[in-house]
């Protein structure tokens, strides 16, 4: 089985005082002073295949518009039915002081998804790997949009391997991205780039513990240290390593390069570990890490495992491994949305505390592979799954209020 098969769930946030909901300007329950308030965004204009939605898209705000690019779907059928992953090259764009409809305004390269999307700057954000489906990925581009709405894709220096399914982050200039699936395996490697000074990337020290697909990163700059924070991932296990879900919160030290664990994902309330495979996470304030969505711990753990040891077990034939996989599938694929759980919580992590909270619960976060983009209090969720194989073609609009004492 391929690690296409694997990540087969493969990318916001934060929350709120008890309130009640205007049409669809909603605000969210709290136990804090935080607040966020939310706004679904049209999809008109969205044609074809874009309609059903896409995942792990890449996308860029620039004045004051939303760009998205690329992303992928099953538009007919499962994978398990016989139908087929398709990648899109499609950039379409949403001006975001109206947020009426989507326009189509360009296309990518090539069909692409599964990289991510970095913003440097008020008209600069970097779109970094990921794969097409047959191959992963290099590429690194800056994409822009001219005054005169033309978007613009400029090719920098490429990754030192390919990369798919990773995080990324950066801390002014310095561009940080580890993780996913470096040159087709599951891997630890860490890299960076000063993106205006450096002509090729740096390999940084790998972070501890298991190979993480699908994590998520943020930067947290201080008056004395930066800080690269990872968070959530999924290791599928080899010939060595059963499946295991990561929920140790590590921090990368800019200035000595080194690595730290600092925290668990525990929710303080229940004491269980919780999942960010497949979630998206911002920094606030350069102290707090918002975290949102992603795939139950417990469910999708147990799916992976139950896929691991059907294709390491060394008493079945290529084709019985096959017949049984598909066997599973067909139950775990076609099970009700609320089965999976994907996760409705919003959580913020205090990099000086190293404490969780649940901030809010909202159906809204509830989506695996989105992909967020943000500027200053403002982001956008963008897309995703909302259960193994089914997108939904929503973005929200979130504006998050802090008052910190």
């Amino acid at each position: 089985m391929s690690r296409f098969q694997q990540i087969a769930i493969c990318s916001t946030f934060i929350a709120l005082i008890f309130h009640t909901f205007l049409s669809c300007q909603e605000m969210n329950k709290t136990t804090t002073n935080l607040k966020i308030t939310w706004q679904r965004i049209p999809t008109d204009g969205l044609t074809g295949n874009l309609q059903k939605g896409v995942s792990a898209s890449y996308a860029a705000i620039s004045h004051d518009k939303l760009l998205v690019a690329g992303g992928c779907n099953f538009p007919d059928k499962l994978g398990f039915e016989g139908g087929v992953k398709v990648y899109y090259d499609d950039i379409v764009m949403m001006d975001t002081t109206i947020l009426d409809k989507w326009t189509h305004v360009g296309k990518l390269p090539k069909p692409a998804a599964y990289g991510v999307s970095i913003r440097l700057s008020s008209n600069e954000t970097l779109w970094i790997g990921g794969n097409t489906g047959n191959e992963s990925l290099k590429n690194v581009y800056s994409v822009s949009l001219q005054r005169s709405g033309e978007q613009k894709l400029d090719s920098l220096p490429f990754l030192p391997a390919t990369m798919d399914n990773f995080a990324g982050c950066a801390i002014e200039n310095s561009v940080f991205v580890g993780g996913g699936n470096v040159n087709d395996t599951p891997s630890n490697d860490f890299y960076s780039i000063d993106i205006k000074n450096d002509s090729i990337w740096k390999k940084l020290p790998p972070f501890p513990g298991i190979p993480r697909v699908q994590p998520v990163m943020a930067g947290i700059k201080n008056a004395e240290r930066n800080y690269v924070y990872l968070l959530g991932g999924f290791f599928g296990g080899d010939e060595f390593h059963l499946p295991e879900m990561a929920k140790d919160v590590y921090r990368y030290c800019v200035e000595d390069s080194t690595w730290e664990k600092v925290g668990e994902q525990i929710d303080p309330d229940t004491q269980k570990p919780f999942s960010l495979a497949g979630a998206v996470a911002m920094p606030l304030q350069n102290r707090y890490i918002l975290c949102m969505g992603g795939v139950n711990y417990d469910i999708f753990l147990n799916a992976i495992t139950t896929q691991y040891n059907i294709n390491f077990n060394r008493l079945l034939t290529d084709e019985e491994k096959k017949q049984k996989n598909n066997a599973f599938s067909k139950i775990y694929m076609t099970q009700p949305m609320a089965y999976y759980k994907f996760n409705p919580e919003c959580r913020i992590f205090d990099t000086k505390t190293n404490r969780w909270q649940t901030i809010d619960v909202t159906q809204n976060a509830a989506r695996a592979g989105a992909t967020l983009v943000f500027e200053n209090d403002t982001f956008y969720l963008i897309q995703g799954e909302l259960k193994p194989g089914v997108r939904t073609p929503i973005t929200w609009k979130g504006k998050i209020s802090l008052n910190t004492n």
